[in-house]
This record gives structure tokens, C-alpha cells and sequence, in this order.
């Protein structure tokens, strides 16, 4: 069962089942078993989580759900309460080029970040385009939350990719994911210097194709363990604890 650790969901105020119905067909025909999913484009971030969280609720064993917030607006920290407060919201999304703030001067990142390491959920951080999403500028908030895991998506993109695999090695908490990165020697890398218990797959569905993010690994050939790590073990890893917070707020509740 290949496990997504990055996929999102379009707004389609013409017609939202369609974009729903197709995420489900893309994980079928791509042999998708569970897929993480955020509302990001397009979406104001209450409403997005909002949706995301009902969607989950209908699809509980096919997707998960990955709230979103901006550590730059106030009230960051409430908002992150309320987001991951929501049913099957079980891992937080920070994106700083999206959302306009440097990861280490914005002050609303450490108490967006208390909440997540208090509930226990995997934080997911973009990285890679321009001066405001190095993967180096994260580093400072891993390392005050190791209890914390951090997916640092498209592990840099191509502006910081081969820096973003070094870092991996520094600190036991740092998970990097797969899609988006289409530089071969990237991924090359990746494959030859990066601890191999984390690296996840993810598709970043719908802004690019589920099989071009899988088929870029058979031009570099990657071996069968590599696959089982990558595509499955390693993100089940994340999937359990996620689910495992989600859970324990339902019990609560």
C-alpha cells in the first residue's frame, strides 16, 4: 500500500464532488491506500480545514487530514487549536512562501508549533523557491521540538535540495518528502546520502501527476527496499502517530 504523504484538495465552488471524486479515482488507479490531504489554494484556512475534516469523516480509511495555518496572522496559535481540533485532522501544514514571513523571524511560528508538539501531530513545512523558505531557516524550530516529526516538503525543491538532504542527518526528527523534486542528481542523492527510514512519498496531487511523482524513481533505480521504505514504511510511520492524535481528541471529546 503506497502511502501520500502530500496531497491536496482543489475549491470548486462549480462543483466540489467532482474534484472529491477525482482524488479518489487518481488513488485507485495509482495504487494509493491512504493519502494525506490539505485545502490550501484557494481556500480560506478556517473554511479549508473545516472542509477537509468533513471529507475525511466520509473517507475515514482512504485519507487523513492535514490542517493548514499561517503563523504570520494573528491569533496563529487559536487558530491552530481550532484546526486541530476538528475530526480526522491528524497533521499541520505550515506554508512560509504562501503565507509571506521568514521561518526564523516570525514570531507566530514557535506558538503555532506548541500547540502541534501538545497535540502530538507531524508538522509539514514547505521548502524551496526563494529567500523565504529555506529548509536551514526551519532548523532552528526541529531542534527546540524534537518531539515533534517535520516533513520538510519537496525536500527543498531544486534552489536548496542538496543542503535540505544534509540536513536530515543532523537531527533524528526530520522527515523528507518526495514530490515536486524533479532534479535527477537531487534525487539521486536523496536515495545515496539520506537516512533511509526518512524519506515519504508524496504526490502533491493535483498540482502534479501521481504517476510522474511515483515513475521519476525508476529513472534512477531505486531497489525494492528503498520502495517499501519510501512509499509505505516510512509514511506509516508518520500515519500511525497522526491517526493515533486524531483519535485520542475524539475519546476526549
Amino acid at each position: 500500500m503506497i502511502i501520500d504523504i502530500h496531497a491536496h484538495i482543489r475549491c470548486n465552488p462549480a462543483d466540489q464532488h467532482a474534484e472529491e471524486e477525482a482524488l479518489l479515482r487518481d488513488m485507485e488507479r495509482n495504487g494509493i491506500g491512504l493519502r494525506v490531504v490539505s485545502a490550501l489554494d484557494g481556500w480560506d484556512y478556517d473554511e479549508g480545514n473545516a472542509y477537509v475534516s468533513d471529507l475525511v469523516g466520509r473517507h475515514p480509511d482512504a485519507l487523513l487530514g492535514c490542517a493548514v495555518v499561517n503563523a504570520k496572522a494573528k491569533g496563529a496559535a487559536e487558530a491552530a487549536e481550532r484546526a486541530l481540533s476538528l475530526p480526522g485532522m491528524g497533521m499541520l501544514e505550515l506554508n512560509s512562501l504562501e503565507d509571506g514571513y521568514y521561518p526564523d523571524s516570525c514570531p507566530g511560528v514557535e506558538g503555532v508549533l506548541d500547540v502541534a508538539e501538545r497535540r502530538g501531530v507531524p508538522v509539514k513545512v514547505f521548502c524551496g523557491i526563494g529567500s523565504r523558505s529555506m529548509p536551514q531557516q526551519w532548523m532552528g524550530h526541529v531542534r527546540r521540538h524534537p518531539s515533534i516529526p517535520f516533513v520538510f516538503l519537496h525536500m527543498g525543491c531544486f534552489d536548496y535540495g542538496y543542503g535540505c538532504i544534509d540536513l536530515a542527518s543532523e537531527v533524528p526528527n526530520l522527515y523528507l518528502e518526495t514530490s515536486n523534486q524533479y532534479e535527477l542528481q537531487i534525487l539521486r542523492k536523496a536515495v545515496n546520502a539520506a537516512p533511509r527510514d526518512r524519506l515519504v512519498f508524496g504526490s502533491m496531487w493535483p498540482e502534479r501527476l501521481t504517476k510522474c511523482s511515483l515513475d521519476v524513481f525508476d529513472t534512477i533505480g531505486v531497489d525494492d527496499e528503498f520502495r517499501r521504505l519510501t512509499f509505505e514504511e516510512n509514511g506509516a510511520v508518520l500515519a500511525r502517530q497522526a491517526r493515533e492524535a486524531a483519535a485520542s481528541r475524539e475519546v476526549v471529546s
